[in-house]
């Protein structure tokens, strides 16, 4: 009942840091709600066309994964890289690690949605990127999840810039999700041409 929530305001989060960090981005994001929405309201019919949209808020949560670690049960026993993993041990995995890991990852700590575009993504490991988990146990609301994202993204930016307060700093707080510590100083304003 309460799942869902605070992940998805944690990844919009992260995204609006980003994206106020990186003005050429925000620029990118700002022609492709001009040339899909002409200045409407974004529908969820417009979503497959939204493609860079969808490319900025994988990135922001490969680097910044609301979920940031989560358990695992051990079915059976297993070794991995020389450690005895026993028959029901809890096994934690930690996407945010593995986000920025540089086997998975050229230039990790990068801000770089066009890692996200087809040609770059086909042939990554795909438990390289887990913000919602995988296999079986996979998030069940990970499409619903990425549908408001989208939607709140689009319709916030293709109206609003959100800029951060001078000396604004953030740092991460890795609780039960990964969330800015205390408060993310931002200002909105809207954007010129809407």
């Amino acid at each position: 009942m309460v799942a869902g929530h605070e992940t998805t305001s944690g990844a919009l989060c992260w995204t609006l840091m980003l994206l106020a960090q990186h003005p050429d981005i925000e620029a990118r994001l700002r022609e492709e709600y001009a040339r899909i929405l002409g200045g409407r309201a974004p529908q969820i019919e417009d979503l497959p066309q939204l493609t860079f949209t969808r490319m900025v808020l994988e990135e922001s949560m490969r680097l910044y994964p609301p979920a940031w670690t989560f358990a695992r049960s051990a079915r059976a026993s297993d070794e991995i890289g020389g450690y005895t993993i026993p028959k029901g041990a809890y096994v934690l995995m930690f996407p945010y690690v593995t986000h920025q890991h540089p086997d998975f990852w050229e230039r990790p700590d990068v801000f770089d949605p066009d890692r996200f575009a087809p040609d770059r993504a086909a042939g990554r490991h795909r438990f390289a990127y887990i913000p919602f988990g995988g296999g079986p146990r996979v998030c069940i609301g990970n499409q619903f999840a990425l549908t408001e994202a989208q939607l709140i993204l689009a319709t916030v930016l293709s109206r609003y810039q959100i800029r951060f307060l001078p000396g604004a700093s953030v740092v991460p707080e890795p609780l039960i999700t990964l969330r800015p510590r205390g408060k993310l100083w931002m200002t909105v304003h809207r954007h010129e041409e809407s």
